[in-house]
């Protein structure tokens, strides 16, 4: 996945995140909050590309596009 893809997926799970916990925090608080949240949901959906592309690797290893 590249990394426009990966920000926007981010960019969406965080806000849907912060509607669901919104009015539980402060108006002050909620950019913090989803700030955290998007650096949480970056670096998840990050290892998951990781994993997923070392995954395809090892099922497919004699295809040249993936060396």
């Amino acid at each position: 996945m590249n990394q426009r893809l990966q920000h926007d997926c981010a960019f969406a799970l965080a806000t849907a995140l912060l509607e669901m916990v919104g009015n539980c925090i402060r108006l002050e608080e909620r950019r913090d909050c989803w700030e955290e949240f998007y650096r949480a949901s970056l670096a998840g959906i990050q290892a998951y590309d990781i994993q997923a592309e070392r995954m395809r690797r090892r099922l497919n290893p004699l295809n040249p596009s993936a060396n």
